[in-house]
């Protein structure tokens, strides 16, 4: 077989994977579902956070914002740790914050308090989980590599589906409080054992042609022109792609649908998201993981040129599947295109450094699209400003296509 990259091709047996690693991908699939389907769960709990605090929608989206900064920024701290001691140490470290910073949240009297405790006890456990967790996936396979980082972040698909829904409906009863409190029993519950399962391959078990000893050292990867094009690339997707998370239930309110139609919104971008990353982005694998990237970027700006037409739940229905399944598949793509890149000996410095470029994007685009909306009362703005972005992003992958 031929390894699915430009690089230069070499003949492959199937000990290029490693069927151990599946219990790798199973444990960071559990990860990514309980952390990522737990913090996008802030949308349906927004409306509770408004009344409660007085706050503006700017105001209370910075509270996730912060948290996204947080935890994308502190990848280029986590990867590196990941690459150099445990991954599951460093990843139950994450989590047993991130239940601290959940119960501290529940308790919060004032916005600054909820900043503090969610902002950094969210952004502190999805910062030190998710780059060791899907840098780990990335050591065990070369065949399969795409279909086993879709598979992975998937996770992050099943819990958008199920944690924003069922905090949804349970926010009436319990309140903002207690959901946080479930938020963080839950993280306890399949977190800490999931986190068990993930550790990264031995060199000495990775067959030698494949040893990644010719590529590029994280100390020298910032000067390679592909990893530039690569970080504004994430830095531009990213900007639009929270602003669904966060602001998604409100607006879904401005069109005169209920809370429970905004949240099943979420669930859908939630269906559309494991489609997107079980099986869009396993295609990778079969027509180039860089060619169906630029593809799904370019998906990606249309479901925001959707929304900007959407009058009702029908048109809101097809823009929250088309951009969970297209920007889940770019999601389940990232660490493997960058893998096929770079290399996989230093891959968690490497997505460490390149997610900062979603953390900053992370905390732009919902802030900023709450702000918007503060002052001219519509979030039509925002939306074509990430069509246009995204847009810009597939162009530039079309260019790392011809430098890679």
């Amino acid at each position: 077989m031929i390894l699915p990259s430009i690089f230069s091709p070499v003949s492959l047996s199937e000990d290029a994977d490693s069927p151990s690693g599946w219990w790798v991908v199973g444990g960071a699939h559990a990860l990514t579902a309980v952390t990522f389907g737990s913090a996008y769960a802030f949308s349906a709990v927004f409306p509770g956070l408004s009344e409660e605090f007085a706050a503006s929608r700017g105001e209370i989206a910075l509270v996730f914002s912060i948290s996204a900064l947080v935890f994308y920024s502190l990848g280029a701290i986590a990867g590196p740790l990941a690459d150099r001691w445990s991954s599951r140490a460093v990843i139950a470290t994450g989590l047993v914050a991130m239940i601290i910073g959940y119960v501290g949240a529940s308790q919060a009297q004032s916005l600054a308090s909820l900043y503090i405790w969610y902002g950094a006890g969210v952004g502190v456990g999805i910062g030190l989980s998710y780059v060791p967790a899907v840098g780990a996936v990335q050591s065990w396979f070369i065949l399969k590599r795409s279909r086993a980082s879709g598979i992975a972040t998937a996770g992050i698909g099943l819990g958008t589906l199920l944690l924003p829904f069922t905090t949804g409906r349970l926010v009436s009863g319990l309140g903002w409080r207690g959901c946080f409190i479930a938020l963080a029993v839950v993280i306890a519950a399949i977190g800490l054992p999931a986190a068990m399962l993930v550790r990264r391959r031995q060199d000495n078990s990775i067959p030698s042609e494949l040893r990644s000893s010719d590529r590029p050292s994280p100390f020298t990867v910032w000067r390679d022109g592909r990893f530039s094009l690569f970080y504004i690339m994430l830095l531009l997707v990213s900007f639009c792609t929270f602003i669904p998370y966060v602001h998604i239930v409100p607006a879904a309110h401005d069109m005169g649908l209920s809370l429970e139609s905004g949240t099943i919104l979420i669930a859908l971008i939630g269906v559309g998201n494991i489609f997107g990353r079980f099986v869009l982005a396993g295609l990778g694998d079969r027509i180039g993981s860089l060619r169906l990237l630029t593809i799904l970027t370019f998906a990606v700006a249309g479901s925001f040129v959707l929304w900007s037409a959407a009058n009702g739940m029908a048109m809101m229905v097809l823009f929250a599947l088309l951009f969970g399944a297209s920007y889940g598949g770019c999601v389940g793509l990232y660490p493997a295109v960058a893998a096929n890149l770079f290399g996989t000996r230093h891959i968690g410095t490497i997505l460490g450094y390149l997610y900062t470029a979603v953390g900053v994007a992370a905390l732009l685009g919902p802030t900023m699209a709450g702000l918007v909306f503060d002052k001219t009362g519509s979030y039509l703005g925002p939306i074509l400003f990430s069509a246009a972005a995204a847009v810009v992003a597939g162009f530039l992958t079309l260019w790392l296509r011809q430098k890679w």
